[in-house]
């Protein structure tokens, strides 16, 4: 919708140009997930598989008890997000938190990137991981907008 609702306009001032800024970025926001095409859905499904199975191997090491559960809620946030790909590969499946959680996924894939990036790589090891954290960079700035 390109036209603002006209009942909106009858409220007081600051109400209303609070209600236009956030139509505004609303606007902005859908415009910028229609980018987000099926390769850009199975990049966000790739870094939240490699976030959950980061999580699972940290699940396995000694930690506390309230660490433990903090990374469990993750695992489960970020596997219910994956599993709503998966059934639909639309950006437009996922709710406002669930859109969070994929950037949050898609920041934790680069930190894991950072961390495995090694010289021990050929180069079209380094070449592939560069376009992937090339991509989540890029998705996660759409995102974030």
């Amino acid at each position: 919708c390109d036209i603002l609702p006209v009942h909106l306009l009858s409220l007081p001032i600051g109400v209303e140009i609070g209600l236009i800024q956030i139509y505004l970025w609303w606007k902005g926001l859908m415009k910028s997930l229609a980018t987000i095409n099926d390769k850009d859905i199975e990049t966000i499904k790739m870094a939240l598989n490699d976030s959950i199975s980061d999580i699972n191997v940290d699940l396995k090491k000694d930690l506390s008890s309230k660490k433990r559960t903090e990374l469990a809620e993750f695992k489960s946030r970020y596997t219910r997000v994956l599993e709503k790909l998966k059934q639909n590969s639309s950006i437009y499946s996922l709710v406002e938190s669930d859109l969070d959680l994929a950037a949050s996924g898609l920041n934790d894939a680069i930190e894991l990137l950072e961390e495995c990036m090694g010289d021990d790589l050929d180069e079209q090891e380094k070449s592939d991981f560069m376009n992937y954290r090339k991509d989540c960079e890029r998705l996660l700035n759409i995102l974030a907008s």
